[in-house]
């Protein structure tokens, strides 16, 4: 009888934390570990902002302006709710990898700076906010291309390297 009662002691204390098994990742409520502002170049795209709240990822890029869409987190993927994207999550948590049902990998760079040189991206272009921010965003802009080996030059002198709207149109022309 005694040996029974270890038993079954023995397998209550091992089965009572099996029982308590990680859920899968339904994260909806649980967008904090995306949410503040974000940053990413690649050669294909540029340089480009995100701030990312709860409901929506407000972009920022020299080529297409500012533009924001409502998105979800399920399970382990972000998918917009206008928009047919969707993709897995790796969390970094100073980085953010983005796995797209594209073929597209994108890497996201949490900003460093303890306060972020814009509150949000302005929507109206012609305030105050929006030139202090783009002068910011054009800075920093510089900074990644330079980081990737492109030289941006003023004009006033003959790049080493091609710009980046050199690489771009030689890139186009090849595919």
């Amino acid at each position: 009888m005694t040996r029974s009662i270890l038993y079954f002691l023995a397998f209550f204390i091992f089965a009572l934390p099996a029982c308590d098994s990680p859920s899968l990742k339904n994260v909806e409520g649980d967008k904090k570990f995306l949410i503040g502002k974000w940053h990413r170049f690649s050669m294909t795209n540029g340089y480009s902002e995100f701030d990312i709240d709860s409901q929506y990822i407000i972009f920022y890029n020299q080529k297409v302006g500012r533009f924001s869409l409502p998105y979800k987190i399920e399970n382990d993927s972000l998918k917009y709710l206008t928009n047919h994207y969707a993709a897995k999550i790796t969390d970094y948590g100073d980085s953010v990898l983005l796995e797209g049902n594209d073929s597209t990998k994108a890497t996201l760079h949490r900003f460093k700076e303890s306060h972020i040189p814009f509150k949000a991206i302005p929507e109206v272009k012609d305030s105050l906010s929006f030139v202090s921010y783009i002068a910011d965003f054009d800075k920093r802009l510089i900074l990644e291309f330079e980081k990737a080996g492109i030289k941006i030059s003023d004009g006033t002198k003959q790049p080493e390297e091609p710009a980046y709207e050199e690489l771009l149109k030689k890139r186009k022309s090849v595919n």
